[in-house]
């Protein structure tokens, strides 16, 4: 079960020879701007239909182009890219076309003074600046790295009875040393591994759940890596993923908590052939004609 997660690191890091990034993210983009209203009354599944279908045509053509695009396709182009952001044509023209997530975080609504959050896009919070390029924290980690510390930290001492003086570290410098001397002048990726253990054992099945919007490991980019992953038709079905209208820890949003809790619990059921759980014993209608009894 992959939750909210990056088999390749090149579909992550836009850079100058690397513009596979600037278009996986546009969906994304797209959808935290439906979030804050910049779409009208646009649904969400129209905004993402709209959105791939440009990342995955005309987007990748015109970044290609570079400079050989006319003045009238430069246009055209940005003009149709702050229809799906929400930013305006004149930022996507002196971005050269290129939205970098971080300073689309603080693009967003900086005529309101806010940023918006790249673990979930949902949030906000305040620009530090007017002027800033990018926000000076990630307002999304604001609101939930507090109740996560004291969550864990009672877990650990309060139920599991787990006595030690270490604080527990989240996402600082201690957790995240990180090695890629095997990776040296190319991007980080798993995909192969991934594709080797499924051919290895074509019983595995691989359950990935996404967040439309998620900043941090965009679906689009997701949905990437597992179409480039090198299996056989045959062993393709053993994929499936699902998708919540969240960001990276989808569990934040109470609907897709328990919408997560049960595609979880179905897909171990039928990865491990288990049947379904038997459906409670129903009472006989009470005075009311209501059935009394309980539901899952």
């Amino acid at each position: 079960m992959l939750i909210s997660s990056v088999l390749n690191m090149a579909t992550l890091e836009p850079h100058e020879d690397n513009d596979l990034p600037t278009t996986l993210f546009l969906p994304t983009f797209a959808a935290i701007a439906q979030q804050h209203g910049k779409h009208g009354r646009k649904s969400l599944r129209t905004v993402l239909r709209e959105a791939e279908d440009y990342a995955s045509r005309d987007y990748p053509w015109l970044l290609a182009r570079g400079h050989r695009l006319t003045e009238s396709e430069r246009l055209e182009a940005a003009t149709r890219l702050a229809e799906l952001t929400g930013l305006t044509a004149d930022y996507l023209l002196r971005a050269d076309l290129r939205l970098e997530p971080s300073h689309f975080y603080a693009e967003l609504l900086r005529s309101e003074g806010r940023t918006v959050g790249r673990l979930d896009g949902r949030f906000t919070g305040w620009l530090h600046d007017g002027a800033a390029e990018v926000f000076d924290a990630d307002p999304s980690a604001d609101a939930i790295i507090g109740p996560y510390s004291a969550g864990i930290n009672h877990y650990l001492r309060a139920e599991l009875g787990y006595a030690n003086d270490l604080p527990y570290e989240v996402l600082t410098g201690k957790v995240e040393p990180w090695s890629y001397r095997e990776f040296e002048n190319r991007s980080v990726t798993v995909t192969r591994l991934l594709a080797r253990a499924m051919r290895a054992n074509p019983h595995l099945k691989v359950h990935v759940a996404l967040g439309y919007h998620d900043g941090a490991t965009p679906y689009f980019a997701a949905e990437y890596g597992l179409a480039h992953l090198p299996i056989p038709p045959e062993l393709r079905g053993n994929i499936e993923s699902a998708y919540y209208p969240a960001g990276h820890m989808m569990y934040v949003h109470e609907p897709s908590r328990l919408q997560q809790s049960a595609d979880l619990a179905d897909f171990v059921r039928r990865a491990s052939n288990q049947p379904p759980p038997a459906e409670p014993a129903r009472r006989p209608a009470g005075p009311g004609g209501a059935a009394a009894g309980r539901s899952q």
